[in-house]
């Protein structure tokens, strides 16, 4: 007994020193330029997740592996430091600002000012994480990108306007929508296919989209309550400040960018096959007759108390129709945009031309818009500045009724339902090519118990709902020098909207059956 609480003894000192001579202690001091020590840098061995943070004065101790190579040693607002240990105990690190990211500015209603000497809350996007993103609108491309601000796209329709909250989730009579000034234009960014709160049709028309995100130079977005004292009551829900792309000094660059992808509708629910379908229907119909006799009607179920049967192709095969291949697709979208810059020392110059083209993954939602831009900043004399930002936009929505607009939730045409929920055992098409309808439903087929709900064709193929926008924003100023470090300025602006919207509804089918067509 003596001799193994001897060797477990043993033992565990062996451990001790194993674990020990695994892992070494070092300190330091992390220090500005001056002297002073930094509180709260981050240290952190190279490679791991394992660190520490500085007290107060800049002190810090770590516990390292014995293969550790180097601390990295990071605090905003500073460059970190990678320094090797090299068998050293104790490691002396001086930090020095990073000029670049305390130089950055912060563009408010009153003008510009150093991220160092802004004192109120706010959050900035540069353009170029943007500009390459497959979205139809800037407001889309905020989502995950600023603190503090609630970007939610509510459905999948190409220019759908997100839903964006900067500051609270809801307003009893005023709009949650943030106030959205493009170069100190305040736009207007209500739903172009509303009209005192009813759908017009059911295309989407974002007048966010009326702004290519190419030209888009920064996006700062003010979240505080100092943005009321500049912008009064509309600043309530936050503002936007976009800022487009200018000219600068030198050479003319021209340059073209783009880009060609797909879209489909991923994450689908597994539904039902016709066979599963059916037997899980019937199945139902005998659970309610066991209830009641009388819950379906004998024209609708047979002696055995069926009412839903597969139905045959002219080939022996079953009818098995799988309603996510007739209303979704994989689509291909386009995105062109060629860009003319320079300038000399008292006039620069940015133009611009975009194309998008973009077909959504719901059949008939397409997305299309033609932008240019005209940006000009010209010195007259040394105490006078002329300036010019022109932007006009064509934008054309096409969307089918895909149910998921305001006020459509419960449409039972709504093609984002009818895909998940129509019978797999009927088919679209009837052996003639003609659709296959009965009532303002499909039809049956070989069921006794008829549809509820309507064929998506004669939605896709004949149904129009169109909202196209041409639209002008201007401005125009001069600002006038009157003394050192006092400039008088003076601007005009235009936004001007010109807006088409369009909606036929078939007779045959869907919403405009009931009034024999609707336009």
């Amino acid at each position: 007994m003596k001799q193994k609480l001897l060797g477990f003894f043993l033992l565990c000192t062996l451990l001790i020193g194993t674990s020990y001579a695994q892992e070494r202690r070092i300190s330091g001091k992390v220090t500005e330029e001056n002297g002073s020590g930094l509180p709260g840098v981050s240290v952190i061995v190279s490679g791991t997740t394992n660190g520490t943070q500085t007290d107060g004065q800049g002190n810090y101790a770590i516990a390292v592996p014995a293969d550790a190579k180097a601390l990295t040693f990071s605090y905003i607002g500073y460059k970190s430091v990678v320094e090797e240990i090299s068998g050293r105990t104790t490691l002396n690190v001086v930090l020095s600002s990073n000029a670049s990211e305390l130089s950055e500015v912060i563009v408010t209603g009153y003008g510009t000012q150093k991220r160092q000497e802004f004192t109120g809350s706010a959050a900035s996007v540069r353009g170029d994480v943007i500009k390459s993103m497959p979205i139809q609108s800037f407001g889309q491309g905020l989502t995950g990108q600023a603190t503090g601000v609630n970007v939610v796209q509510p459905n999948g329709l190409l220019n759908n306007a997100p839903v964006i909250r900067v500051r609270g989730l809801s307003s009893l009579s005023l709009s949650s929508f943030p106030l959205v000034v493009v170069d100190g234009i305040p736009i207007t960014t209500d739903n172009a296919t509303q009209f005192e709160g009813t759908n017009l049709n059911a295309a989407s028309n974002n007048p966010l989209g009326d702004i290519n995100p190419a030209d888009i130079e920064s996006m700062d977005i003010l979240k505080d309550a100092a943005s009321s004292a500049i912008y009064g009551s509309r600043a309530a829900a936050g503002v936007l400040v976009i800022t487009t792309k200018k000219g600068k000094e030198g050479k003319t660059s021209v340059v073209y960018d783009g880009w060609v992808g797909n879209t489909k509708a991923i994450r689908l629910q597994d539904l039902l096959n016709a066979e599963q379908y059916v037997s899980h229907k019937n199945s139902a119909l005998a659970n309610a007759l066991a209830l009641n006799p009388n819950a379906v009607p004998s024209g609708q179920r047979d002696e055995q108390g069926r009412g839903f049967f597969l139905d045959y192709n002219d080939d022996g095969s079953v009818v098995d129709t799988r309603w996510y291949d007739e209303i979704y697709r994989s689509a291909w979208q386009q995105n062109h945009n060629l860009t003319i810059s320079g300038g000399t020392e008292k006039t620069k110059y940015y133009f611009s031309a975009g194309l998008a083209d973009q077909d959504g993954f719901l059949k008939s939602n397409n997305f299309k818009r033609k932008s240019g831009r005209m940006n000009i900043d010209h010195q007259l004399t040394n105490w006078l500045k002329l300036n010019a930002n022109v932007n006009y936009t064509n934008t054309q929505n096409n969307a089918p009724n895909s149910g998921s607009i305001d006020g459509a939730a419960y449409n039972s045409s709504g093609l984002g339902r009818i895909a998940m929920v129509q019978m797999p055992n009927v088919r679209p098409f009837n052996p003639d090519g003609s659709y296959n309808l009965e009532g303002n439903a499909i039809g049956r087929g070989a069921n006794l118990v008829p549809a509820q709900y309507s064929n998506p064709y004669p939605l896709i193929d004949l149904d129009k709902n169109s909202s196209e926008t041409n639209r002008l924003l201007a401005n125009l100023g001069a600002t006038i020098k009157l003394a050192e470090g006092l400039n008088f300025r003076t601007t005009y602006s235009w936004d001007l909207r010109n807006i088409e919207n369009q909606r036929f509804w078939n007779p045959i089918q869907g919403d405009g059956r009931s009034s024999t067509g609707q336009a």
